[in-house]
């Protein structure tokens, strides 16, 4: 009879962790928290996006999300976000980088006629890929020693451009020569393999943004980006990219 007791109590107590929702978590910057896709739930200095990938991937399967991203953060904002992962959650997902490279710097100094010399910018932009390295590692960890268990997924950075001659028959051609379409997108090829040997470093799955999605870069006839307006939007992805992105991202949530 006390062993049958004993094991009434232990099922009852016992954690349903098979029939739980899964829990998914977001941190990073403006590409996770879905600036450009519009339909804004949040609304404050980290404004969020109900079309963000993170929330897309997680309608997909039915999962929780806790979205810690924001607008405009850096590795070190990054880190205090990763220090808010809860033991319980089943995936991170990480994206981060393109500030701490200057995306911005170099909009400044390509895209407008007053800017800094665009590849003098790039090229300061490249030096900073072995710290943003770094960083990304030590976010890694952080978010290991918060939840050992949980998979962590790093993003990419979708192509912005497509290649000079693309380029040179749409009104960005005006603002950007083949050198300077050149060097942007090698800068941010440099940044997605930063992204993707930290991953590996840390343990993590690194994932890219979908081939679809590079098609419909701003030099294409059908762009997936917010080209200058409404400002605060410009040069992130729309919804459809966004859309595209949650596709690719669901089947790892799905454990």
């Amino acid at each position: 009879m006390a062993v049958l007791v004993t094991l009434v109590t232990t099922l009852s107590i016992a954690p349903a962790a098979r029939g739980s929702v899964p829990e998914v978590v977001a941190i990073g910057d403006s590409y996770m928290a879905g600036v450009g896709a519009g339909d804004y739930t949040v609304t404050d200095d980290c404004r969020r996006s109900a079309a963000s990938y993170a929330a897309d991937a997680a309608r997909r399967t039915a999962s929780a999300l806790v979205d810690e991203s924001c607008p405009g953060a850096r590795i070190p904002q990054v880190l205090a976000q990763a220090g808010k992962v809860p033991a319980t959650a089943d995936t991170v997902l990480v994206q981060v980088g393109g500030n701490d490279a200057g995306f911005s710097a170099i909009a400044f100094a390509c895209l407008l006629p007053f800017g800094a010399n665009c590849l003098d910018q790039i090229a300061q932009s490249r030096a900073s890929l072995p710290a943003i390295g770094e960083g990304l590692r030590e976010i890694g960890a952080v978010v290991r020693t918060r939840s050992p268990g949980a998979q962590v997924v790093f993003a990419g950075y979708p192509r912005l451009l497509a290649s000079p001659g693309a380029c040179a028959s749409t009104p960005l051609g005006s603002l950007l020569d083949a050198a300077e379409v050149r060097a942007i997108n090698a800068l941010q090829a440099g940044l997605d393999r930063t992204i993707a040997a930290a991953a590996r470093a840390s343990g993590a799955t690194y994932v890219d943004w979908p081939r679809a999605v590079d098609r419909h870069s701003l030099c294409s006839s059908d762009p997936w980006f917010v080209t200058l307006e409404p400002r605060e939007d410009a040069l992130h992805p729309t919804a459809k990219a966004y859309a595209a992105m949650g596709r690719s991202i669901a089947p790892l949530l799905r454990r």
